[in-house]
């Protein structure tokens, strides 16, 4: 977990340098003052809570061998992350070097076929707490700045993945604190078994791998 945690935080360190290096620190002081704003301890609560109810649940269905929670964003307000439960895991999946934006920036996305769905919506994580706050108080200036060709044309992407990468970093913050679960104890007995997290239409990211 510690290696899924790092890779979160030197892509989230190559994006500061990347807004940096193309006079864009005006975007990354705004994200910042935003995400500061956001109540991370109740959130990442909020986070704690339905990942053990996911876990458990995984527990109980033993035909679930990863778990990915999901959700949809097309540039507006989203919902929550939903879990999904799926009958085959790896704890080999590569880097699938397909991650939005300059090609400077590290990856996080890997390359992972999970099988067949097994179960549905069974918890659900609130990543709309920082989309929600970023589409409301920065994409407007993002498209102000667009429509006055003053902005770099990968910007919105790569500030966009700014605020996911927030929420990924508190799931595996979340999962770290419950390595010692009970829920997640039993899960090592059905290893390899992989938590991720996917944005619709994208490769997922790794929170947590028991193994």
């Amino acid at each position: 977990m510690k290696t899924f945690i790092e890779r979160l935080e030197k892509r989230e360190l190559d994006i500061k340098n990347w807004l940096q290096q193309n006079n864009l620190e005006f975007f990354l002081a705004k994200a910042d003052e935003i995400l500061a704003s956001l109540p991370k301890e109740t959130i990442q609560a909020e986070f704690k809570e339905q990942m053990q109810i996911a876990l458990e649940h995984c527990v109980k269905n033993e035909e679930i061998k990863s778990l990915d929670f999901q959700w949809y964003y097309g540039g507006d307000t989203v919902d929550d992350a939903y879990a999904y439960g799926f009958e085959e895991s790896d704890d080999k999946a590569a880097l699938s070097a397909t991650d939005l934006g300059p090609n400077e920036l590290s990856g996080i996305e890997i390359e992972i076929e999970q099988g067949s769905l097994v179960d549905q919506e069974f918890a659900s994580l609130p990543v709309y707490h920082a989309i929600d706050a970023m589409v409301e108080k920065i994409i407007p200036l993002i498209e102000e700045y667009e429509e006055n060709n003053e902005l770099h044309w990968e910007a919105e992407t790569v500030i966009t993945d700014y605020f996911q990468i927030w929420n990924y970093k508190i799931a595996s913050i979340v999962c770290e604190a419950l390595k010692d679960d009970v829920s997640v104890q039993k899960l090592k007995a059905r290893s390899p078994f992989l938590v991720t997290m996917t944005r619709h239409e994208r490769w997922s990211v790794a929170m947590m791998l028991l193994s």
